[in-house]
């Protein structure tokens, strides 16, 4: 399937529980009078356990915003040389579908992409890691530089110059956790499920109604009393995600009804993509979790595209804190089945035992660290 006008946040380099492209969110801006095209780049934080360092990839999404179709499209996206800048592993490209003749390599620091054929509204991807060392901080990414064949003749176009501020993640100290009880006030020790390259992922663009714009990573409102982040590790076959959410919340506003729970929770599924609870195979009970009382939902998830990525077993926690007024809600899903018509409706039993099993060891070293309000009074 060509990639259309806007993909869900899953779709991106890493394939995210491959999430599929979409046209039900929002459109792009209409496009400058100097420019035919429109560019959203993202830029989604990996960090690596062995060497307690992050990276970033990087995620061009260019639209040829233009009435024409384009023939003969080469792209060319200039990194600084300092990042290192190279090309994805060849796991990610594996989930990429590009014509025969597509092709891409890196000149130097610069990214080059060859594409046939680039139909109106379509976009295209480039994808790249880029390395982050110690006392980096801003950088400002050149603009894509495209040229082209149209039926009046070969045409050249750019988008614009992209600035990003690396600082936290270039010069974090520490491990993941660390970085977590800085940034969110919770705690999650990823180290326990001894797999390493845990991204930080996007929101899905159509739950959101926007692309994905910046450095994905830990956002926050309310002086860090609501936010969200969303880890990702692995890809289709072998995938773990993770999204956690927390909301400033007086006592008598949390959630107390089966089917308030329910709706929460459902919403803040598609914050993953495209996918809905299944029905039959999932339970929402009362129960214990550390020291709160808890929602605590047991089952399955299952892609609402046909034939793409089936279905898996998930859980999913939602808790209040008087202590510092704060609603919890924690997602966690496991993709064990892989992707496609051959792979999505066979069923993975054993393997997504075994994923749930290490997501179980994640969930038991959650903790929050932050403040109660009247700390900060």
């Amino acid at each position: 399937m060509r990639k259309t006008f806007l993909h869900h946040a899953a779709a991106l380099a890493a394939m995210i529980l491959i999430g599929s492209p979409s046209l039900r969110a929002q459109q792009p801006e209409p496009p400058a009078p100097i420019s035919r095209f429109v560019s959203f780049a993202s830029f989604r934080p990996k960090f690596h356990n062995d060497s307690e360092t992050f990276s970033l990839i990087a995620n061009f999404y260019v639209v040829n915003a233009s009435p024409q179709s384009l023939k003969d499209v080469t792209f060319r996206q200039a990194f600084p040389p300092e990042m290192k800048p190279r090309l994805v592993s060849e796991a990610i490209e594996s989930q990429l579908s590009h014509p025969p003749e597509f092709w891409h390599k890196f000149e130097d620091s610069t990214y080059v992409m060859y594409e046939p054929k680039i139909l109106r509204r379509q976009p295209a991807t480039i994808l790249s890691e880029l390395s982050l060392q110690r006392r980096m901080s801003t950088f400002t990414i050149p603009p894509t530089e495209i040229e082209f064949n149209t039926a009046d003749g070969p045409g050249k176009d750019k988008t614009l110059p992209v600035t990003i501020d690396v600082t936290e993640y270039a010069n974090h100290v520490g491990d993941l956790d660390r970085f977590l009880r800085k940034k969110a006030g919770i705690g999650l020790d990823i180290k326990v499920s001894g797999r390493d390259q845990w991204e930080f992922a996007p929101i899905d663009a159509v739950a959101t109604g926007k692309n994905p714009e910046g450095i994905m990573g830990v956002q926050t409102s309310d002086n860090g009393y609501s936010g969200s982040f969303r880890l990702h590790n692995g890809l289709p076959g072998d995938a773990l995600d993770i999204l956690v959410v927390w909301k400033m919340t007086r006592k008598n506003e949390r959630l107390q009804e089966e089917k308030a729970v329910m709706d929460s929770l459902s919403e803040y599924l598609k914050w993953t993509g495209p996918f809905k609870f299944e029905q039959e195979s999932t339970k929402l009970s009362k129960g214990k979790f550390k020291k709160y009382d808890a929602w605590i939902l047991e089952g399955r998830w299952f892609d609402t595209i046909p034939k793409h990525l089936g279905s898996g077993p998930v859980k999913a926690l939602v808790f209040y804190s008087g202590r510092e007024d704060v609603e919890y809600y924690l997602i966690l899903q496991a993709q064990g089945r892989g992707a496609g018509p051959d792979k999505a409706d066979t069923p993975a039993p054993e393997r997504e035992k075994a994923l749930m099993e290490t997501q179980e060891k994640i969930l038991s070293t959650f903790r929050s660290e932050i403040f109660p309000i009247s700390y900060n009074r």
